[in-house]
């Protein structure tokens, strides 16, 4: 009923309404379609807490006491705890606190293999241990989850480092990325039933990662498939 609900929406938006709603309209939220009582979608960073609100066309925080949450660990710090419990109770405050600002999407966690100390990034990462991220990767999201807030597990894939990041082109073979850097995000869609992915800024074996149609299409969509 509601599949048919849904495509019978699909049917009344016009081009430039689709577009509105994958495009982003202001930092963090996009598109909404009025006429069809479509609300837009709103988001925030990140995996240590709800993030400050901005301005809605510029990275100017507004200072509103909103922004008063909590100070979560980071990734990395709950994955040495190798404690699925407590990623979960991360998850549930996050997911909360995000439901709490007004948010439908929190950009988290965030599961990168670490791969030099040199990352920027680093820190909300989890671990450079896959099978660990797959144990804790999962009570984590259906923390958020369960609050009514979808989960944004990133950066797929292989996003390493921070310098040139738009521009670097990580070159890894197929076996490591089936044994090291896929099998967190397999667990994230199959196991954790995560709702959303953010794609990663890199290329990855030449092909921007938004745009690789066999990271998102062959290996996303065919190969990571819901149990």
């Amino acid at each position: 009923m509601q599949e048919t609900y849904i495509e019978e929406i699909l049917k009344e938006l016009t081009l430039e309404e689709k577009i509105g709603m994958i495009h982003g309209a202001g930092l963090f939220r996009t598109e909404g379609v009025e006429r069809l009582s479509i609300p837009p979608l709103y988001m925030s960073d990140g995996p240590m807490g709800v993030r400050a609100e901005f301005a809605d066309n510029e990275w100017r925080s507004v200072g509103t006491t909103e922004d008063y949450v909590t100070y979560l660990p980071c990734n990395s710090a709950i994955a040495s705890t190798w404690n699925r419990d407590l990623a979960k109770k991360a998850g549930k405050v996050l997911g909360e606190e995000a439901r709490g600002r007004g948010k439908d999407v929190i950009l988290a966690p965030g599961i990168n293999i670490k791969r030099s100390p040199l990352c920027g990034r680093n820190f909300e990462y989890m671990s450079e241990d896959p099978g660990l991220i797959e144990e804790l990767v999962v009570p984590m999201i259906e923390g958020i989850q369960e609050n009514d807030v979808a989960a944004c597990v990133k950066h797929f894939a292989a996003n390493s480092q921070e310098t040139e990041r738009l521009w670097v082109d990580t070159i890894i073979d197929e076996t490591a990325l089936e044994e090291i850097y896929f099998p967190g995000f397999q667990a994230a869609v199959e196991k954790g039933h995560t709702l959303a992915l953010m794609g990663a800024y890199n290329l990855l074996n030449g092909e921007h990662c938004c745009m690789s149609k066999s990271l998102l299409n062959e290996k996303l969509r065919n190969d990571f498939t819901e149990k």
